[in-house]
């Protein structure tokens, strides 16, 4: 009982937004529909690219959308035992199809902005506007009601197509006024090159962070030496290398390392074990570990070195096994 106590472990859990996630991406998908209902009829009937522009992002919004609530779902189903992390990445996968779905719509917003620029149009500036604020308030709503779950990459990529509509709207409103104070027609197509500057920085945002994902690149928040610093400073802990932390899927890390530990029983390295774990859940967020316990060290000082092909232990470990074979 009192092995049981001092090694149980109660990390610090990670937010699971996945279920009042899917409530919110779905209350924002309806809303979305209304926007885009607004920004077509406005405009069309303002004769305005930039209105049309930012409805054609929002076609892709309902797109992303409807595959985020897919993916949140996919999330929480449970490991089996041919996909034993799980399904965490298939938000990461809906992220990288949102990216490709803004890249489309940036092209398609350039080259009609370049042909409005040759040939302006007639531009009615009042419905123009009036399409936009509602647009923006709507964009806004769903904003602040996903931003409590942005951590969850699937969230972040559809909320960075929220906000896009957002600075979307408010800059048509600003043109609109502009177009009725002073028949400034040119703003229109600018302010839609504008709008696709905009999408395709938020579309590489989440790209990079997709990337970062399915390389199992090490956290941006988390400094490996600062993570070795805090381990060794585990009693018992002598050196760390091998090491490999990456992430799972948006909101999950793990990490994998060898601990050069003295010659001790098992239950003394338990101990340790318990600590190191507990460090890391709580000071790095990092709950699912693979740690390997050594007496030899694999190269003194090399945080990230890889037992090369005849090291000694494991030479050893080979000729007990073929002994044992001979009989």
């Amino acid at each position: 009982m009192e092995f049981e106590r001092r090694n149980k472990i109660s990390p610090m859990r990670l937010a699971n937004v996945s279920g009042d996630a899917t409530a919110r991406v779905r209350l924002a998908l309806l809303l979305t529909a209304i926007v885009l209902v607004v920004e077509v009829v406005g405009g069309l009937w303002a004769h305005s690219l930039a209105l049309l522009s930012d409805a054609g992002h929002i076609v892709t919004d309902l797109v992303v959308l409807g595959l985020s609530t897919f993916a949140l779902a996919q999330v929480q189903r449970p490991a089996s035992a041919r996909r034993t992390f799980g399904y965490q990445r298939v938000g990461i996968l809906v992220a990288l199809v949102n990216a490709l779905l803004l890249a489309a719509v940036v092209v398609g917003i350039v080259v009609e902005a370049i042909r409005r620029l040759q040939h302006p149009g007639v531009v009615h500036a009042g419905i123009m506007a009036a399409a936009a604020v509602v647009g923006l308030v709507i964009s806004l709503v769903i904003a602040r009601s996903l931003q409590p779950m942005q951590a969850d990459l699937t969230v972040r990529s559809a909320l960075m197509h929220v906000w896009g509509d957002a600075w979307a709207s408010g800059g048509i409103i600003v043109a609109g006024l502009l177009i009725a104070f002073t028949g400034w027609l040119t703003i229109d197509p600018l302010l839609s090159l504008a709008i696709a500057a905009l999408i395709a920085w938020s579309a590489w945002r989440v790209v990079a962070a997709a990337i970062n994902i399915l390389l199992e690149s090490t956290p941006t928040d988390l400094r490996t030496e600062v993570v070795v610093a805090a381990v060794k400073r585990v009693p018992g802990v002598n050196d760390l290398h091998d090491l490999h932390i990456w992430s799972l899927g948006a909101q999950t890390r793990a990490m994998s390392a060898h601990l050069l530990i003295d010659d001790q029983r098992v239950a003394q390295a338990q101990d340790i074990l318990a600590e190191v774990r507990e460090v890391l859940a709580h000071e790095f967020e990092i709950e699912h570990t693979t740690i390997q316990f050594e007496s030899l060290v694999c190269r003194p000082g090399d945080v990230f070195c890889v037992q090369p092909d005849g090291h000694p232990h494991l030479d050893d470990a080979h000729d007990r096994m073929t002994r044992r074979a001979a009989g």
